[in-house]
């Protein structure tokens, strides 16, 4: 015995509303050739109604023939005057038959309230209702009860009765067997070529892609930045700058100042380098009482003291050197700075 499946359906109805399109009304025999329904089926009353007003009533199935498990669409079309109103809410309980297996469906269309024009002043409207089969064979829904409007009274009236038959989705034969519905695929080796330059094409486009995208991200990356070189020492800034005024002209030119002043700051920027602080803006007391504190191997203070001081003199003293005292100066500089000088280390020699 087979196990009905379990539906769930949520009926969605429309209000079938009219709008007024014109005052005039339209005749009876106006209405198209639709069947229409006042009678009296399933315990469902048509009162009397001019003829003027009635509704034309119908009800379109869709899929016509439906097959077990088909979400089966009830089409519940409504015709009427413009100026009237009808309503109609389906009977949700009509619509379960745990018999028949049939109940409502999963999903119900969306609902929809308004009416469309159909000219000569009437109005058209539906309201649709989705079930599910589970079993073959004969499904009636009898006539639902709706009303009408017509503005001076509310009249019940009656939907026509549904009924279709539910297929097998196997057709005609009791036990079907498995049967294959492809066309058969031809896999030898000459007619495969076409999917084999496939899978090339694919493969290349595949390393391509991987190669392009690996390209990127690596240049992408951040790269390592280099280190700094080291520093050079004091001493050997200090000689090749030494080296620049004994090699320039600025004793022939007659700039003594600007000669000794070069030496002095020259002089000043290795002490500072090699203590650690800045001789530039220093007075020349300020600066031996820092080499006091942290002297240098091999140069003593009052050496130091008669260097500066014989600069002081000419820049700030407006003394006037000789020759022979300039070359002096320079030279008692590059001594005082080639004591500073790193030992070179010693290399090992292999037997």
């Amino acid at each position: 015995m087979k196990r009905p499946l379990t539906l769930a359906l949520c009926l969605v109805s429309g209000l079938a509303s009219a709008q007024p399109l014109a005052d005039a009304a339209a005749p009876a025999d106006a209405a198209p050739a639709l069947p229409t329904s006042t009678s009296a089926s399933g315990g469902c009353v048509t009162d009397p109604i001019a003829a003027d007003h009635a509704p034309t009533m119908r009800v379109v199935v869709e899929p016509a023939q439906p097959k077990v498990g088909d979400r089966v669409l009830l089409r519940y079309q409504f015709r009427y005057r413009s100026r009237d109103r009808v309503e109609f809410a389906p009977d949700l309980v009509a619509f379960q038959q745990p018999g028949n297996e049939v109940e409502f469906a999963r999903e119900q269309p969306a609902r929809d309230l308004r009416g469309s024009p159909d000219g000569d002043g009437w109005v058209r409207s539906e309201v649709l209702v989705a079930v599910q089969p589970f079993r073959t064979g004969e499904v009636s829904f009898g006539a639902q009860r709706a009303r009408i409007s017509t503005g001076d009274e509310i009249a019940r009236i009656c939907t026509p009765p549904v009924q279709f038959r539910v297929q097998s989705p196997f057709g005609n034969t009791a036990h079907p067997a498995a049967r294959d519905l492809t066309d058969p695929a031809d896999v030898r080796r000459d007619a495969l070529w076409l999917r084999h330059l496939a899978l090339g094409l694919d493969g290349a486009f595949a390393l391509v892609l991987g190669t392009l995208s690996l390209s990127a991200w690596s240049r992408r990356r951040p790269r390592p930045v280099a280190p700094p070189p080291p520093p050079r020492h004091p001493a050997l800034v200090a000689i090749e700058a030494l080296d620049a005024v004994a090699q320039g002209d600025l004793l022939s030119r007659g700039l003594i100042k600007d000669y000794y002043d070069a030496i002095s700051d020259i002089v000043r920027r290795y002490l500072g380098s090699s203590r650690g602080f800045d001789a530039i803006e220093m007075t020349t007391d300020e600066l031996l009482a820092h080499i006091k504190r942290a002297p240098l191997q091999g140069v003593t203070q009052v050496e130091i003291a008669n260097l500066l001081g014989e600069c002081d003199l000419v820049k700030f003293a407006n003394y006037t050197p000789s020759h022979e005292e300039s070359d002096a100066v320079l030279a008692a500089a590059v001594s005082l700075v080639r004591r500073g000088l790193p030992e070179p280390v010693p290399t090992e020699r292999r037997p």
